[in-house]
């Protein structure tokens, strides 16, 4: 029977759609379960949808007397957008509990972000809290995270004390989230001094897997990373994402500045005819702000003040079609593609980026 709750809830996370009210009951069934395994699943795909209701069940399981349930929540609670979740998640990045504390740290940063943006004023605010918090912390493990936000606080910049916590700790599981971070951190604008850094420490590694993983990673050219944002993230930008994942190098995504919550038919009818639909049937508020390289507004403007760690790509900004066929969107996403290479080639002033 706990398998197959598991295996239900597992089969909604592949779905990847906004839970019906039947679905949701079935969540919130299992988030009152006895057995804790059941409760962490069930917890771990609710990241996957944000609304307020999801933000409040998670916030709720961060009670939860069971640590890796606890754990799992406040991982999950990266997707809060309210006072309320900054408030917990700062209470529990004091928490007794080294695996609620680590996790805590990085949820904390991403809901902060979700709330003030990432920007020069909120980030110069945040690296002044963080300051304070990791004076008092004394695991290495969960003052590497300090260490995550407050590269990303600097507009992903200043490696030195990451490389050094990499190259000079003993902890396997230090070392293990040092390299993740550094991946995690890797742009097309910063790449060389991500592989550089990763290079130097593989001789302190114990591990050949673990070198050899590196030496296969560094070889790789970092794509592009993209977020197309417009009013409703319902239309155009829908179908602009599922293109530049067919025909594009580039990670893309889209974003609604004030999310529908469906994508419009005409959307429909074209994926229908193309894919499994499944993955693009809701519309999207901005997330994970820090990982995108370029934004690209569609049919609106943006004020660059407001992003100041990305590059704003302004062509289609004041684009006004309502529809747009398969083929414009290939056209449209592969100009754009063709652009940002033009772009990077100039800024870097070296080898063309291809």
């Amino acid at each position: 029977m706990i398998k197959t709750k598991i295996k239900r809830i597992e089969e909604l996370d592949d779905k990847y759609l906004i839970l019906n009210e039947k679905e949701m009951g079935f969540l919130r069934k299992c988030l009152q379960s006895r057995k804790q395994d059941v409760r962490w699943t069930a917890v771990k795909i609710l990241v996957g949808w944000y609304s307020i209701e999801n933000e409040s069940l998670l916030y709720r399981m961060t009670y939860d007397k069971a640590e890796l349930v606890c754990v799992h929540a406040v991982d999950s609670l990266c997707i809060g957008r309210t006072r309320g979740s900054l408030n917990r998640l700062r209470d529990l990045m004091e928490d007794e509990r080294i695996l609620v504390r680590g996790y805590a740290v990085l949820s904390f940063f991403d809901v902060w972000v979700n709330c003030f943006s990432w920007n020069e004023r909120s980030m110069n605010a945040y690296l002044r809290f963080a300051e304070t918090m990791e004076a008092e912390e004394k695991k290495t493990w969960v003052r590497l995270f300090y260490e995550e936000n407050k590269i990303l606080a600097r507009g992903k910049k200043g490696f030195d004390r990451l490389f050094y916590m990499l190259e000079h700790s003993n902890d396997y599981y230090v070392k293990a989230a040092a390299i993740q971070i550094a991946k995690d951190m890797r742009t097309v604008f910063n790449q060389e001094e991500i592989n550089a850094g990763l290079e130097k420490a593989i001789d302190s590694l114990e591990y050949e897997y673990q070198k050899e993983d590196i030496k296969k990673y560094i070889q790789k050219k970092e794509p592009i990373k993209i977020l197309l944002l417009d009013r409703k993230n319902s239309g155009v930008t829908q179908l602009l994402e599922y293109m530049g994942e067919e025909e594009t190098e580039m990670y893309v995504r889209s974003a609604g500045l004030h999310p529908s919550g469906k994508i419009e038919k005409w959307v429909l009818d074209i994926l229908m005819q193309e894919d499994d639909i499944t993955r693009y049937q809701c519309s999207s508020p901005i997330e994970e702000l820090c990982k995108y390289d370029y934004l690209i507004p569609v049919g609106i403007h943006l004020n660059e003040k407001a992003y100041p760690f990305q590059k704003i790509y302004a062509r289609y900004q004041d684009f006004d079609k309502k529809q747009i066929s398969r083929e414009e969107a290939k056209e449209m996403i592969c100009q754009i593609e063709k652009d940002l290479k033009r772009n990077i080639n100039e800024l870097k002033g070296d080898e063309p980026y291809v």
